[in-house]
């Protein structure tokens, strides 16, 4: 994915950008940027608290930095490194936040497709030829020359999915009964509970509130991290939520931390409005390169703060 984003461009000239850059901004952007991971800790916590747990919100805010800086290793290990920390610190069922955190990620789809729709009501023109140009143009121009292979893929999948349900409607009573099914059952029974979580907030708008500030922060560190390059500049808040939207995307893109994808559409996209793809890819650099370092520094020291946190309170047991 970095190599498609990249080809074809002057590496060196980007390093030259990127050495000029007012890094100022790209602090402010930073902390805007951390400020906002503080948010999700503290929402997540809300979705936690229905279950009879109360995490500290130094504690989650600990497990959504390991989460983060998890998918680096692999896409989407994060989900499954966070509420497997908050297990060991805090004792919370790991099934349970498995269904909180997949409440979390509805709402943070839910959230996307409004921010889409606004950006798209905004923008209509510009947002149109960029799904056309970059998106649907490539996908329809390689649906219409492989009509074949596209049906065949269909039959296959609908043939698979079919299958697939007669097996398990003849052998269920078995697969229930087994020890492997006894466990599934288990989590499922458990991630039910955690989406569960949502009918029983004590807050409802507290953690509206949360959503809604989350968003703004991500908004703002977009826009901030704009003034760290000359040629980005005097780009507007506007403009921001465009690069908001389409960035979410790439960072949806199963591959390590939007690794490429997120670099590919943001320069893409910024192109309508008059920024060079060079220059893009150098904003799309500078504010991954910065998320990236603040994710896998303060993810590491958390990891480490933890380890040690957990180990005073197993000596100071063992004293007890």
């Amino acid at each position: 994915m970095l190599y498609l984003a990249f080809r074809g461009q002057k590496i060196t000239e980007i390093f030259l950008k990127l050495e000029s850059a007012n890094f100022y901004w790209v602090a402010v952007a930073a902390v805007i940027t951390m400020a906002s991971h503080f948010v999700r800790a503290v929402r997540w916590n809300m979705l936690i608290e229905p279950l009879g747990h109360r995490p500290k919100n130094l504690n989650t805010f600990a497990a959504v930095l390991i989460g983060y800086a998890a998918n680096f290793a692999f896409p989407r290990l994060g989900e499954v490194a966070r509420c497997g920390t908050l297990t060991k610190t805090d004792n919370v069922p790991m099934d349970k936040l498995i269904g909180t955190v997949i409440v979390e990620r509805v709402v943070d789809l839910i959230s996307l497709v409004i921010i889409l729709i606004l950006t798209v009501f905004l923008q209509f023109n510009r947002i149109s030829s960029f799904v056309y140009d970059n998106l649907l143009k490539g996908i329809i121009t390689k649906l219409l020359a492989n009509t074949t292979t596209l049906i065949v893929i269909i039959v296959l999948i609908i043939g698979l999915t079919f299958a697939a349900f007669k097996l398990f409607s003849r052998f269920k009573q078995d697969i229930y009964q087994s020890a492997i099914g006894q466990k599934v059952m288990g989590l499922l029974e458990g991630i039910a509970h955690g989406l569960a979580s949502i009918s029983k907030l004590r807050n409802v708008f507290g953690f509206i509130f949360y959503s809604v500030l989350l968003w703004t922060l991500y908004l703002l560190s977009t826009y901030t991290m704009f003034f760290a390059l000359a040629s980005t500049a005097n780009l507007t808040l506007l403009t921001a939520l465009f690069v908001l939207t389409v960035g979410s995307l790439g960072m949806a893109a199963p591959v390590q931390g939007g690794l490429g994808a997120f670099h590919w559409i943001v320069s893409k996209g910024l192109i309508l409005y008059g920024i060079a793809e060079l220059d893009g890819l150098a904003y799309a650099t500078i504010s991954h390169g910065t998320q990236t370092l603040m994710v896998i520094s303060f993810g590491g020291l958390s990891f480490l703060w933890l380890m040690l946190k957990r180990d005073n309170k197993a000596k100071l047991s063992s004293i007890l």
